[in-house]
């Protein structure tokens, strides 16, 4: 009876236990059927899996160990060592693999960032909004240890944890600044690749933290993007000339994405959109084909934006 009184948004948001704004935002965006599906989506938490630390070990010596432990996995296509957890004879924190820094629990989506960056080895790299550090870990992964990852966050209690993650991994070429990444950083870096993920609404992450959708209005939208806007303009000092930046957030969301992306263009035209290899997400929106995005009833993971751009010569 209360369904049959509510109007089409309103009855959406009371079946997927969205705010009503919320809905009418995706209804507008992605239109009425896709929105449904999207929000539908949030009511599970996608499947969790393991990112495999090749710092310290082989992959196969890895995956055998979680075998005799009862952790059965499925390679996720087109990642070098993201696997899904199919069966797990005990919680995967509690096995040996994990207090050795062998493994790391996370989301599908997170993985991506760092692979779509596609850091070398010897390359300097700054990352900034750092912590909690799995992008870092796998930065320095990606880079086999070498080279060098300066690294940023704003207090001195998310680079505390940020120590922990990258020492449990085995990562040595990370170094931290406590900084507001939206100002001058204190350092006079050049880096072949910037990668910056910074504070979002995280839109893409109800299934896994429905609580954030409460916490949130319309202009907590605008406010965000005005934060990584002063981010993003601020990072592009910090290129080299035939570096690149990468970009990535955790939204659904157009204004903190492809539109802040199409501003950062006008302002910055010695940077232009590149393809981000592997194609492992559906197009960008506005016609930003090049950005890739991941959503969880496509994808099976949390909601992921991520641009990669490319800084002229000259």
């Amino acid at each position: 009876m209360v369904l049959e009184q509510k109007n089409d948004v309103a009855r959406v948001g009371l079946q997927t236990f969205h705010p009503v704004w919320f809905v009418e935002y995706c209804f507008v965006l992605f239109g009425r059927k896709e929105a449904t599906a999207i929000l539908e989506s949030d009511i599970s938490p996608p499947p969790l899996c393991i990112g495999l630390n090749t710092l310290k070990a082989d992959a196969n010596e890895i995956l055998g160990r979680l075998s005799q432990d009862g952790i059965e996995v499925e390679k996720i296509e087109q990642s070098a060592s993201t696997y899904k957890i199919t069966k797990a004879g005990k919680p995967v924190i509690k096995t040996d693999c994990f207090k050795e820094g062998l493994i790391h629990v996370e989301d599908k989506a997170e993985s991506f960032v760092a692979e779509a960056a596609s850091p070398a080895k010897g390359m300097t790299v700054l990352d900034v909004c750092c912590a909690p550090g799995k992008t870092t870990t796998h930065l320095g992964q990606l880079m086999q240890n070498e080279g060098l990852i300066v690294s940023v966050d704003y207090s001195k209690r998310r680079i505390a944890g940020w120590k922990k993650e990258v020492q449990h991994a085995g990562v040595k070429i990370a170094e931290p600044i406590i900084a507001d990444a939206s100002n001058s950083l204190p350092s006079n870096v050049e880096a072949d690749l910037v990668v910056l993920d910074p504070p979002c609404t995280g839109t893409g992450m109800f299934s896994r933290l429905p609580s954030f959708k409460w916490r949130l209005t319309p202009r907590s939208i605008d406010r965000m993007a005005d934060v990584q806007w002063r981010m993003l303009d601020n990072c592009a000092g910090y290129v080299k000339p035939n570096g690149t930046l990468a970009y990535s957030t955790s939204s659904i969301t157009v204004e903190e994405n492809e539109m802040l992306v199409e501003k950062f263009l006008k302002w910055h035209a010695e940077f232009s959109l590149v393809e981000i290899s592997p194609r492992r997400g559906s197009p960008g929106l506005r016609g930003l084909d090049k950005c890739q995005r991941l959503y969880p009833h496509i994808h099976h993971c949390n909601g992921l934006f991520v641009a990669k751009l490319s800084k002229s010569k000259d």
